[in-house]
């Protein structure tokens, strides 16, 4: 079924503007939306809304049955919406704000070998996949392209785009024909100014999205369950630097442990005698700021962001409560503590450092 949507999107347009097209449409998205197939329903309520701009019934329908509802105290949600599967960011949100988002989505086709995303560029717009498969690509040192993912239908990517115009971190190329639905930041902004719910919601969308990657990649976390994982997710709280900021001061206590989502950080030893040395700077998905709260002792070395940084921050107070009751995790921090520990040993030392991991 990898070109039904194609096929029935080509079938709309060959009946042009007609009565007979906005009704075929509006039942093929019925069936699909009542199916658990939303993503392809709110693909072709995109194509109905280039029929007819002011159409309205096939929106009301998917909110009905995907937005989340207003549910009275003492009462539960209906059976039917909750037995379809939710969609994410777009059942987050209430009926209204829902309509206005399905409202902004374009919908695009690519051809194989076509980027839809490129490593390098201002990413101004996130991707669902509704049918088609894509290839997710970075550079490496010696100018190599590696593929890090192969991604199929309901699959999200470029998410920071909802919340900054960063530079993207890999290219996405289509690896056979393939429609995905395209949402814009300047038309997300717009329809935030309406309803800011939206810019709330897209906000902690991106953030879930990418704590859940960093967690379930980062060794230190593999040990905990997903329902650990989501739980531990509630409790970080976002933050964004801009390059030059300081994060941790040496000789500071540390104020929590740092999961780094985007951009990059060096941490720096200042020697006795005032002169510096930098460590390997890290990147996303590193955790720094773990030796001052295991050992309660001031930080080991500054920590300054060299680009725009989004992090995640696990305050004291809630990582002693949570992550210092899992001692598989904590063992896994006293490891990577102590590995670090070793690096600064030999630094201070005068011995060479070893050319691998030298995170502090």
């Amino acid at each position: 079924m990898s070109d039904v949507l194609h096929q029935e999107v080509e079938r709309l347009k060959s009946l042009g503007r007609t009565p007979e097209a906005i009704a075929a449409g509006e039942a093929v998205a019925s069936d699909w939306a009542r199916r658990g197939q939303p993503l392809r329903a709110m693909a072709l309520c995109r194509v109905l809304l280039q029929l007819e701009p002011a159409h309205v019934r096939t929106l009301q329908l998917l909110a009905d049955l995907y937005a989340r509802q207003d549910t009275p105290k003492g009462a539960t949600a209906t059976p039917a919406a909750g037995a379809l599967p939710r969609v994410p960011l777009f059942s987050q949100l209430e009926r209204e704000p829902f309509m206005a988002l399905l409202g902004v989505l374009e919908l695009r086709t690519f051809q194989p070998g076509q980027n839809l995303i490129t490593e390098g560029e201002p990413g101004r717009s996130t991707f669902t996949l509704v049918e088609g498969q894509v290839d997710v690509m970075r550079q490496v040192e010696g100018g190599e392209r590696r593929t890090l993912a192969s991604l199929g239908e309901g699959e999200f990517f470029g998410e920071i785009a909802l919340v900054s115009e960063s530079p993207r971190m890999a290219t996405v190329v289509a690896t056979r024909r393939t429609l995905a639905l395209e949402l814009p930041r300047t038309r997300l902004e717009r329809i935030t100014l309406k309803h800011p719910v939206v810019g709330e919601t897209s906000r902690a969308f991106y953030r879930d999205r990418l704590l859940a990657n960093v967690l379930r990649s980062n060794p230190v976390f593999t040990a905990l369950s997903p329902e650990q994982r989501q739980a531990l997710s509630n409790i970080f709280e976002m933050r964004t630097v801009a390059a030059g900021h300081v994060i941790i001061e040496q000789g500071q206590k540390g104020d929590g442990l740092y999961l780094l989502l985007q951009g990059q950080v060096t941490p720096v030893f200042r020697h006795p005698d005032g002169k510096q040395t930098a460590f390997t700077s890290l990147r996303e998905g590193d955790v720094f700021g773990e030796i001052s709260l295991l050992l309660g002792q001031p930080a080991t070395a500054t920590v300054r962001a060299e680009t725009s940084v989004h992090m995640l921050r696990l305050a004291r107070d809630a990582f002693e409560q949570y992550l210092a009751s899992q001692p598989r995790v904590r063992a896994a921090l006293m490891r990577l503590g102590t590995e670090r520990l070793l690096q600064l040993s030999k630094l201070m030392s005068g011995r060479a450092v070893h050319e691998g991991d030298q995170r502090v």
